[in-house]
């Protein structure tokens, strides 16, 4: 792993989450976007060992560019595991992964791991909220009903005409 798959490694080990949707991209990259403004405005971004750049994109909004890319080969280092099929499939951290990329955030400077934590955390929350989304039921737009009374014409307008 090397560049912002390391980082991501780093932000789930301190705190991101331990399983998220599959083909839910927009947790991550907004994570990694409200970080590197946090860091931006405190002046930390030297802290960061990879610099992010992020675009505009139809799917996530602003995208941190290479992040999808990096978490695939999270996957495929076995860092993080599929499971589930289509709609339900998930990543969850292995756990004999996580122990080594703790060992790992615990060499880095007290500063890093800080903002890496934030990161993760709110990567976590993110995660959680789009879970409980996909779980919730959209509501049929043909079940919403404005009157409790049927729609009938009126008995004393039908002969009128």
């Amino acid at each position: 792993m090397t560049g912002l798959s390391k980082l991501l490694a780093h932000m789930l080990a301190a705190g991101g989450p331990r399983e998220q949707l599959a083909r839910v991209r927009w947790p991550l990259h907004l994570a990694l976007r409200e970080m590197c403004e946090r860091a931006g405005r405190r002046g930390e971004l030297q802290i960061l060992d990879f610099p992010i750049t992020f675009r505009a994109s139809p799917d996530v909004g602003i995208a941190a560019i290479g992040a999808d890319a990096a978490l695939d080969e999270l996957v495929r280092a076995g860092v993080l595991t599929p499971r589930g099929r289509t709609r339900s499939a998930i990543l969850a951290v292995d756990d004999a992964a996580a122990i080594a990329i703790r060992r790992e955030l615990m060499t880095l400077p007290a500063e890093q791991v800080r903002l890496l934590q934030r990161a993760g955390e709110r990567w976590a929350a993110l995660a959680s909220t789009a879970a409980k989304n996909r779980s919730t039921a959209a509501r049929s737009a043909a079940s919403t009903v404005t009157s409790s009374t049927p729609k009938r014409a009126k008995r004393s307008l039908v002969g009128i005409a």
